[in-house]
């Protein structure tokens, strides 16, 4: 699976069992209760602010 983080987007590619995988592993990772729409536009807000 690759990741490409633009500055208004994250763009994930591959199959959908990889994306699924990598969504749930980042939500664990970050003991994260937000639904995944959320947490993708956290990441992104603070990608641009430059807070990786």
């Amino acid at each position: 699976m690759k990741k490409y983080a633009e500055p208004d987007r994250l763009r994930l590619v591959g199959k959908a069992w990889e994306i699924r995988h990598a969504l749930r592993q980042e939500k664990k990772n970050r003991d994260c209760r937000l639904p995944v729409s959320e947490l993708l536009a956290d990441l992104l807000k603070k990608q641009r602010n430059g807070e990786g």
